[in-house]
C-alpha cells in the first residue's frame, strides 16, 4: 500500500485547491492496466474499504488482479476539509473527475491506468454515478447501497446527525462548522442488520465513523434525480443488502436481484448492461457484515467479464 494526495480545483472556490488523501493497493507482478476507484459514503472513509479481517474490500480486488484507489473524498478522512458549504454532491463529482483523469494520465508516483471503474457505498456511489454522467470518463460503474427509493429508516438519517466537534470519536480532530456525523450508537440501527454484525465489529464500526458536511446533506436529493443515472452509458453493476432500511423499501429490497433490476432499469436507460446482486443478511453498511465477501466475489467476477484487470497498459 502507497499513500497518495491529489490536487483538485473546483470551479466554484475561487481557484481554490482541495488536497485529497488516498491509498494505492497493488498486485504482485506485472502493474495491471485496469484501477478500481473506491469511493466511501456519508459519514465514511477510505476505511470502509478496509475493514479488519475479511471484510477487506481491497484485498480481494487485489488478489483479483486489479489495481485499487481507495479515496478520501473531500472533506473525510486524511483529506482537505474546506468549508462545509462548499462540500456538495456536485463538488464530489468534480473532484472524483479530476482523480480519473489523473489515474488516466499518469503522475508522480502513478503510472497510467487504460481503465477506470470506480464502486461507490451509497453517497459515495452517487458521487459516481453523477461523475459517469458529466464527463463519460469511466469504464464500469458498481453502485452500492443505493437505489431509486427509500426505506422506513430514511426519515431517521438527517435527525441522526450532529456536530463531528461534539463527537467523542472526532472531537480532537478539530473539524469546521457544519461537519456532521452519526450520533454515538446510532450506526448500528441505521446501517447493521441484527445478528449479521458480530459486536466487535460494530464497536469498530463506531470507531471508524467520518463525516459528512452540511452542503452534502442540502444536495442529497440529487443523488436520487432521474436524469444522471439515465445519462450513464456503461456497464452497471447494482448491489443492495437484503435487509437495507435506508434504501430500497418493500419488495425493492427485501426480494432478489430481479426485483431490484425491475425497480432500477427504468432509471439507468442509456447503461449497455445493468446486472444486480442482492447480499443476504446485510443491511446498508456492506462492508461490516459476515457476508461481505459474498458481494466482493461476485463484484470481481462480474468486472472482469467485462473490464478485466491486466488490459493492456497506455
Amino acid at each position: 500500500m502507497t499513500s497518495v494526495t491529489f490536487d483538485v480545483t473546483l470551479p466554484h472556490s475561487s481557484g481554490a485547491t482541495w488536497r485529497l488523501a488516498a491509498e494505492l493497493h497493488l498486485p504482485a507482478g506485472d502493474l495491471p492496466g485496469t484501477v478500481q476507484l473506491l469511493l466511501p459514503g456519508l459519514t465514511y472513509d477510505r476505511r470502509y474499504w478496509t475493514v479488519p479481517g475479511e471484510g477487506d474490500y481491497t484485498r480481494h480486488a487485489v488478489a483479483a488482479g486489479y489495481a485499487v484507489l481507495a479515496l478520501d473524498r473531500p472533506g473525510t478522512g486524511g483529506s482537505g476539509h474546506p468549508p462545509a458549504d462548499q462540500v456538495t454532491v456536485e463538488a464530489n463529482a468534480e473532484a472524483v473527475h479530476q482523480v480519473v483523469r489523473a489515474l488516466r494520465e499518469g503522475r508522480d508516483g502513478i503510472s497510467a491506468f487504460r481503465h477506470v471503474v470506480a464502486v461507490g457505498h451509497s453517497l459515495g456511489a452517487g458521487v459516481a454515478v453523477h461523475e459517469a454522467a458529466g464527463h463519460h470518463d469511466l469504464d464500469a460503474l458498481v453502485v452500492t447501497s443505493l437505489l431509486h427509493a427509500t426505506g422506513p429508516l430514511y426519515p431517521e438519517a438527517v435527525p441522526a446527525l450532529h456536530q463531528a466537534a461534539e463527537d467523542d470519536v472526532l472531537r480532537a480532530a478539530n473539524l469546521p462548522d457544519g461537519y456532521l456525523t452519526t450520533r454515538p450508537g446510532l450506526r448500528a440501527r441505521l446501517y447493521e442488520h441484527p445478528g449479521g454484525v458480530s459486536a466487535e465489529m460494530s464497536a469498530h464500526h463506531e470507531r471508524a465513523k467520518s463525516t459528512v458536511t452540511i452542503g452534502e446533506g442540502l444536495t442529497l436529493d440529487t443523488l436520487y434525480a432521474p436524469g444522471p443515472a439515465a445519462a450513464v452509458d456503461v456497464p452497471v453493476f447494482l448491489v443492495a443488502g437484503r435487509e437495507d432500511r435506508l434504501f430500497g423499501g418493500g419488495e425493492v429490497s427485501t426480494g432478489h436481484a430481479g426485483t431490484v433490476l425491475a425497480h432500477e432499469r427504468k432509471f439507468y436507460t442509456g447503461a449497455p448492461e445493468l446486472d444486480a446482486f442482492v447480499v443476504p443478511d446485510a443491511a446498508h453498511s456492506l462492508n461490516f457484515h459476515r457476508t461481505a465477501p459474498i458481494w466482493y466475489a461476485a463484484a470481481q467476477d462480474w468486472l472482469t467479464r467485462r473490464v478485466p484487470p491486466a488490459t493492456p497498459r497506455p
